[in-house]
């Protein structure tokens, strides 16, 4: 097979892994929130309140793509809205006490669906895909970033 070929097996072969991660995450009982709404919703977790631009920045969307997360999560009561106390025209996403719990509640399952999809890898097959994946990141930003200028 040509290196070409082997490319485009290759973006087939991810997109179908992502559907299938993207399925059983449905399955498991994550139908509260999709991946990238709780994806934000741990960073809010982990970090505390964060400026919409830098929640974009930490879960790698566009600064659109974080409105309507952000909006998504706050419909569902697990995210709130807080102006800066010193600077008013700043807007930060903090957790909600039902989003803190319904974190805590999916952290288990989570979990389990990761060690299901993921468990059969060894460790060092896990840095490997892990470094791959990095280095076609890097990549990528760094076309983007020809492209942008």
């Amino acid at each position: 097979m040509s290196m070409r070929n082997e490319i485009l097996e290759l973006e087939m072969l991810f997109k179908k892994m992502l559907r299938t991660v993207q399925n059983e995450w449905q399955k498991e009982g994550f139908p509260k929130l999709g991946r990238t709404q709780y994806t934000a919703l741990e960073k809010l977790h982990e970090q505390g309140a964060l400026r919409l631009s830098d929640l974009a920045d930490s879960i790698h969307v566009t600064c659109g793509a974080v409105t309507g997360i952000s909006d998504k999560l706050i419909d569902g009561g697990f995210a709130r809205r807080v102006r800066d106390t010193t600077d008013r025209r700043v807007i930060h996403l903090e957790i909600t006490p039902l989003g803190q719990e319904l974190i805590e509640q999916l952290a288990n399952k989570r979990a389990e669906l990761s060690d299901l999809l993921y468990g059969f890898l060894t460790d060092e097959e896990v840095k490997q895909l892990s470094s791959l994946y990095r280095k076609i990141l890097t990549n990528v930003e760094y076309i983007q970033g020809q492209l942008s200028t």
